[in-house]
């Protein structure tokens, strides 16, 4: 048995790796070979959190890692809680937990070959101070492998002094963390994680690894109150979630600030996943990945309890009678959904897109016409995956993006809204950020970690509106007068979740939607004065957030996914406007799919051109006529992709659709307006 996993690259069978694509649709060339890494904190976090991404990612990737932090161990009894069965099942902590992992592994093989009782190898690899942890790896399916490290979730008894759980590790309430050795695993010995050694160990994993693809669990859970129509389950007290899926998120977001400082990961996307958030707001499934995620999770948890020589079993059962559609997997959501305006024509008319990878943003730009010339990085560190992007007058472009600091003290952690000018010349070697601050500021210091994602707008004159949402879950805003800053303005709203869109209007003011509790939050926004009029657009909540498009006859269109159905919606605007219709809805259909939707008005075509991402983390597109009604079928466009998409036009005049692919290209697709199906995407480094 090897001491040390050799991160060797295996050859694909080409059929595996086309499984599930779309008939008729054509890959793109990517720009290398995918790498997909997740980084949770129990057996079933992706399982609940990450599907029906994670299917289509796994069949895609050219190698596949997913890394579980605990043993998972609850009760040690593996019968559903609360039920004569468990109180009279034995406990075997050892036991329980190998029973996870065999489900996990049963999972993963029903995903990747359909076959749940595929065969797995088992191997051993040293991680940072001499830690060692199980590897998994699907016989038949090599590059997707599975790694245990087995943390304790409760330090047992015996345990050496200042021995505590994963969140008190990252805090720093406990100096380390004890491994389980589950029933069955090759690991010889136990060991004890401290802090540092738990962060080398996922260094190391993300330089053997080397992810293009990073998702983790959310590091900012939004606060949360509790009470009878809001019941704790298993949320950390005050929050939206589970105290162990933040910590997995922050030790995950740490190891890779790390590992970005380090040269590592210039192609990597990082994404974070909401977890118990999902059940307080409408699923945004389709009926097929409600189905599709349903079948994984009772294959996960032992369902059909098909006879086993495992004595551990084959599966969870605390979890085999559980709805998807009635708790914790209801939905699937980003913690930080990405924007719209990230790719844009400057002021000379060529097209720029911006994204975050490797922790900082990163450059596209057209050079000769209809052809984008390979990315540059611009300076700058520890952004979260976010970016906003506005030309300016004299060819440059300013940037807005999230940049975070991290530490074991959660009243020093920081969330604060960067901005940076780029000069038209291109010469990079000068520019810094600016700091904009945190609309928090003077909140308690836990209310700092929750800031949004930023919409900039630009303004006549040269003025620029900045809004984010707050820890409130309502608007805040900054006004830049060409000149100076103004302070943090509160725009008043409560109850919504984060992904902005916002659109100027011919009076010089900014309206700015969300997805809220009981329809569509709006905002409309003096630029003046920089207060707002706050009202509820009386639709059904949506589920995720909305779309603004401006249109030729002065009035807008507005497009969200339905609740349960995750169905595309189209409203307008009525004749003055200014108020929104919602007996003018237009169901679209769709594919599903998790973050914001992408539109632009194509003048050439007299329609709107919307992008989604969609069920299996690709793209799907639809042209949409002036009145909201479909012109056309939907199509389909196979690569995953991280993020959002923007929908713009080069300077050729061209009409495409942008997104970064998890290989971590620039995909450029270009769409006319009567296209039946897609060409191949251009994808550039």
């Amino acid at each position: 048995m090897p001491d040390r996993l050799e991160w060797a690259a295996p050859l694909l069978a080409l059929g595996r790796r086309a499984a599930g694509r779309p008939r008729g649709a054509r890959k793109s060339t990517p720009v290398g070979s995918p790498r997909s890494m997740a980084i949770m904190a129990h057996q079933d976090d992706d399982l609940y959190f990450l599907n029906p991404l994670l299917v289509n990612q796994l069949r895609s990737s050219e190698e596949h890692l997913t890394v579980c932090l605990t043993a998972g161990e609850a009760d040690g009894r593996n019968a559903p809680d609360g039920t004569p069965e468990n109180a009279a099942t034995p406990v075997d902590f050892e036991s329980f937990a190998a029973a996870r992992y065999n489900g996990l592994r049963c999972a993963y093989a029903d995903m990747v070959l359909g076959d749940r009782d595929a065969k797995w190898r088992r191997e051993v690899t040293t991680l940072a101070g001499g830690a060692e942890a199980d590897v998994s790896i699907l016989v038949d399916a090599p590059h997707i492998r599975l790694v245990a490290l087995n943390l304790w979730a409760t330090a047992p008894a015996g345990s050496a002094p200042g021995a505590g759980s994963l969140p008190g590790l990252w805090t720093g309430r406990a100096e380390s963390n004890p491994t389980m050795i589950p029933l069955g695993s090759p690991v010889p010995e136990v060991h004890s994680y401290t802090r540092e050694s738990l962060i080398e160990s996922l260094v190391l994993l993300l330089e053997r690894f080397a992810p293009t693809l990073v998702w983790t669990m959310d590091p900012d859970p939004d606060p949360q109150v509790h009470d009878r129509a809001n019941p704790r389950h298993a949320d950390a007290e005050g929050y939206s979630d589970h105290s162990f899926h933040t910590a997995t998120g922050l030790f995950t977001h740490e190891a890779l600030t790390r590992w970005f400082a380090a040269g590592g990961g210039r192609r990597t996307s990082v994404e974070a996943f909401r977890g118990y958030y999902v059940r307080r707001w409408p699923s945004n499934l389709s009926p097929e990945a409600r189905a599709g995620k349903q079948r994984y999770k009772d294959v996960y948890g032992w369902a059909d309890r098909r006879p086993s020589d495992d004595p551990a079993g084959l599966g969870d059962r605390k979890v085999s009678g559980d709805l998807i559609a009635q708790g914790n997997a209801s939905g699937t959501t980003l913690r930080y959904p990405g924007s719209r305006s990230w790719a844009a024509p400057g002021a000379d008319g060529r097209l720029s897109a911006f994204a975050v990878r490797g922790g900082q943003v990163v450059h596209w730009r057209e050079g000769r016409p209809g052809e984008l010339a390979e990315s540059r990085r611009v300076p700058g560190r520890k952004l979260l995956p976010h970016v906003s992007a506005v030309p300016t007058a004299d060819g440059g472009w300013r940037l807005f993006a999230v940049r975070q600091g991290l530490t074991a003290d959660p009243d020093r952690h920081r969330r604060d809204l960067w901005t940076i000018l780029l000069p038209a010349s291109g010469d990079y070697r000068e520019v810094r950020w600016e700091s904009l601050g945190n609309p928090n500021e003077g909140s308690a210091p836990a209310k700092r970690r929750n800031i949004g994602m930023p919409q900039a707008v630009p303004l006549p004159g040269g003025r620029l509106l900045v809004v984010t949402r707050n820890a409130g879950k309502g608007l805040s805003g900054r006004l830049h007068d060409g000149a100076a800053w103004t302070p943090w303005h509160d725009l008043g709203g409560r109850e919504t979740q984060d992904g902005l869109t916002a659109v100027a209007l011919d009076d010089g003011s900014v309206e700015v939607l969300a997805a809220g509790r009981h329809g569509i939050a709006r905002w409309l926004v003096d630029t003046t004065e920089l207060t707002a009029d706050f009202s509820v657009v009386r639709t059904e909540a949506p589920a995720g957030p909305p779309t603004v498009v401006r249109l030729p006859d002065g009035g807008r269109m507005m497009f969200c996914r339905c609740r349960d159905s995750a169905s595309t919606v189209s409203f307008r605007t009525r004749d003055d406007g200014r108020t929104w219709d919602p007996a003018s809805l237009t169901d679209l259909g769709g594919h599903g799919g998790p973050g914001p939707m992408a539109a632009r008005y194509v003048p050439d075509a007299g329609a709107v051109l919307l992008a989604v991402r969609n069920d299996d983390s690709a793209t799907s597109l639809i042209w949409v006529r002036p009145d909201g009604r479909p012109r056309g079928p939907w199509l389909r466009e196979p690569t995953p992709i991280a993020g959002s998409h923007a929908v713009s036009v080069d300077s050729a005049g061209r009409s495409l659709v942008l997104a970064v692919s998890a290989a971590g290209g620039l995909l450029a697709l270009p769409v006319t307006r009567s296209a039946s199906s897609l060409t191949s995407t251009k994808e550039v480094p």
